[in-house]
Protein backbone atom coordinates (compact mmCIF):
# COMPACT_ATOMS: atom_id res chain seq x y z
CA UNK A 1 0.00 0.00 0.00
CA UNK A 2 3.28 2.20 0.63
CA UNK A 3 3.37 4.70 -2.38
CA UNK A 4 -0.36 4.74 -3.43
CA UNK A 5 -3.41 6.70 -2.22
CA UNK A 6 -4.36 4.69 1.39
CA UNK A 7 -7.88 5.64 3.20
CA UNK A 8 -7.77 8.88 5.77
CA UNK A 9 -9.01 6.40 8.14
CA UNK A 10 -6.46 3.95 7.90
CA UNK A 11 -4.12 6.52 8.10
CA UNK A 12 -5.64 8.13 11.04
CA UNK A 13 -5.53 4.37 13.11
CA UNK A 14 -2.33 3.74 12.78
CA UNK A 15 -1.23 7.18 13.70
CA UNK A 16 -3.41 6.31 16.94
CA UNK A 17 -1.75 2.90 17.14
CA UNK A 18 1.89 4.71 16.91
CA UNK A 19 0.70 7.35 19.73
CA UNK A 20 -0.19 4.33 21.97
CA UNK A 21 2.70 2.44 21.05
CA UNK A 22 4.86 5.13 22.00
CA UNK A 23 3.01 6.02 25.45
CA UNK A 24 3.02 1.60 25.98
CA UNK A 25 -0.43 2.67 28.74
CA UNK A 26 -2.79 0.34 30.03
CA UNK A 27 -4.82 -1.42 27.65
CA UNK A 28 -2.37 -1.42 24.76
CA UNK A 29 -2.01 -4.99 24.47
CA UNK A 30 -6.24 -5.00 23.67
CA UNK A 31 -6.01 -2.10 21.17
CA UNK A 32 -2.80 -3.91 19.44
CA UNK A 33 -4.95 -7.16 19.18
CA UNK A 34 -7.20 -5.26 17.74
CA UNK A 35 -5.18 -3.69 15.03
CA UNK A 36 -4.29 -7.31 14.08
CA UNK A 37 -7.39 -7.74 12.38
CA UNK A 38 -7.79 -4.26 10.67
CA UNK A 39 -8.01 -4.34 6.96
CA UNK A 40 -5.20 -1.82 6.09
CA UNK A 41 -1.50 -3.74 6.15
CA UNK A 42 -0.16 -0.73 7.46
CA UNK A 43 -2.28 -0.64 10.74
CA UNK A 44 -1.59 -4.40 10.94
CA UNK A 45 2.72 -3.50 10.26
CA UNK A 46 2.32 -1.28 13.32
CA UNK A 47 0.42 -3.85 15.31
CA UNK A 48 3.38 -6.14 14.68
CA UNK A 49 6.01 -4.14 15.06
CA UNK A 50 3.83 -3.11 19.00
CA UNK A 51 3.08 -6.69 20.03
CA UNK A 52 7.10 -7.45 19.37
CA UNK A 53 7.64 -4.39 21.76
CA UNK A 54 5.57 -5.55 24.46
CA UNK A 55 7.17 -8.24 26.24
CA UNK A 56 3.67 -10.12 26.72
CA UNK A 57 3.53 -13.51 26.19
CA UNK A 58 -0.17 -12.92 25.11
CA UNK A 59 1.60 -11.79 21.77
CA UNK A 60 2.86 -15.13 20.69
CA UNK A 61 -0.24 -16.61 19.36
CA UNK A 62 -1.61 -13.43 17.74
CA UNK A 63 1.84 -12.67 15.70
CA UNK A 64 2.01 -16.45 15.04
CA UNK A 65 -1.26 -16.07 13.29
CA UNK A 66 0.36 -13.21 11.18
CA UNK A 67 3.08 -15.01 10.22
CA UNK A 68 0.62 -17.82 9.12
CA UNK A 69 -1.90 -16.31 7.56
CA UNK A 70 -1.61 -12.57 6.88
CA UNK A 71 -1.66 -12.11 3.05
CA UNK A 72 0.46 -9.32 3.22
CA UNK A 73 4.36 -10.50 3.11
CA UNK A 74 5.82 -6.94 4.77
CA UNK A 75 3.11 -7.76 7.80
CA UNK A 76 4.59 -11.54 8.13
CA UNK A 77 8.13 -9.73 8.12
CA UNK A 78 7.28 -7.51 10.54
CA UNK A 79 5.77 -10.54 12.71
CA UNK A 80 9.22 -12.66 12.12
CA UNK A 81 10.79 -9.60 13.43
CA UNK A 82 8.44 -8.89 16.62
CA UNK A 83 8.69 -12.90 17.44
CA UNK A 84 12.34 -12.22 18.13
CA UNK A 85 11.60 -10.58 21.40
CA UNK A 86 9.82 -14.12 22.33
CA UNK A 87 11.18 -17.68 22.92
CA UNK A 88 8.35 -20.03 22.59
CA UNK A 89 7.64 -23.53 21.28
CA UNK A 90 5.08 -22.49 19.33
CA UNK A 91 7.10 -20.17 17.65
CA UNK A 92 9.78 -22.95 17.07
CA UNK A 93 7.06 -24.70 14.85
CA UNK A 94 6.39 -21.26 13.09
CA UNK A 95 9.98 -21.12 12.09
CA UNK A 96 10.55 -24.48 10.67
CA UNK A 97 7.42 -24.09 8.49
CA UNK A 98 8.59 -20.98 7.67
CA UNK A 99 11.92 -22.05 6.71
CA UNK A 100 10.20 -24.12 3.90
CA UNK A 101 7.37 -22.08 2.69
CA UNK A 102 8.02 -19.81 -0.47
CA UNK A 103 7.83 -16.57 -0.40
CA UNK A 104 8.31 -13.76 -2.99
CA UNK A 105 11.11 -12.04 -0.74
CA UNK A 106 13.80 -13.52 0.72
CA UNK A 107 13.14 -11.72 4.10
CA UNK A 108 10.80 -14.19 5.88
CA UNK A 109 13.47 -17.30 4.86
CA UNK A 110 16.28 -15.26 6.27
CA UNK A 111 14.18 -14.44 9.31
CA UNK A 112 13.61 -17.83 10.08
CA UNK A 113 17.27 -18.78 9.53
CA UNK A 114 18.35 -16.40 12.04
CA UNK A 115 15.97 -16.86 14.97
CA UNK A 116 16.44 -20.72 14.41
CA UNK A 117 19.54 -20.68 16.29
CA UNK A 118 17.12 -19.84 19.63
CA UNK A 119 16.06 -24.10 19.38
CA UNK A 120 18.38 -26.31 19.37
CA UNK A 121 16.37 -28.96 18.40
CA UNK A 122 17.37 -31.66 15.02
CA UNK A 123 14.30 -29.90 13.24
CA UNK A 124 16.50 -26.74 13.44
CA UNK A 125 19.35 -28.35 12.57
CA UNK A 126 17.57 -30.38 9.26
CA UNK A 127 15.66 -26.85 8.27
CA UNK A 128 19.08 -24.61 8.54
CA UNK A 129 20.65 -27.26 6.25
CA UNK A 130 17.83 -26.60 3.88
CA UNK A 131 18.31 -23.10 3.95
CA UNK A 132 21.93 -23.53 3.13
CA UNK A 133 20.90 -24.31 -0.09
CA UNK A 134 19.36 -21.76 -0.88
CA UNK A 135 19.60 -19.50 -3.75
CA UNK A 136 19.64 -16.70 -2.00
CA UNK A 137 23.20 -15.97 -0.22
CA UNK A 138 21.79 -13.87 2.98
CA UNK A 139 19.60 -16.62 3.97
CA UNK A 140 22.37 -18.61 3.30
CA UNK A 141 24.44 -16.12 5.50
CA UNK A 142 22.45 -16.42 8.53
CA UNK A 143 21.54 -20.43 8.32
CA UNK A 144 25.50 -20.69 8.63
CA UNK A 145 25.97 -18.21 11.22
CA UNK A 146 22.66 -20.17 13.42
CA UNK A 147 23.94 -23.54 12.19
CA UNK A 148 27.41 -22.26 14.06
CA UNK A 149 26.02 -21.04 16.70
CA UNK A 150 23.86 -24.72 17.63
CA UNK A 151 26.41 -26.87 16.33
CA UNK A 152 29.50 -25.39 16.19
CA UNK A 153 31.54 -28.76 16.22
CA UNK A 154 29.90 -29.78 12.92
CA UNK A 155 31.45 -26.65 11.00
CA UNK A 156 33.28 -29.16 8.83
CA UNK A 157 30.13 -31.01 7.55
CA UNK A 158 28.13 -27.52 6.69
CA UNK A 159 31.11 -26.38 4.64
CA UNK A 160 31.00 -29.64 2.57
CA UNK A 161 27.39 -28.75 1.87
CA UNK A 162 27.81 -25.19 0.98
CA UNK A 163 30.76 -26.37 -1.55
CA UNK A 164 28.63 -29.00 -3.44
CA UNK A 165 26.02 -26.18 -4.14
Amino acid sequence: MKGTSRDPAAVLREDRLDKAIEEAGPGLFDLLAAAVGDPDTEVRETAAYGLGELDDPRAVPLLIDLVEHDPAESVVVHALKALESYRDPRIHRTLLREADRARHTRSPRWYAAKELRWYDSEDSVEALIRLLASEDALVQQAAEESLSTLRPAERARWQRLLEQD
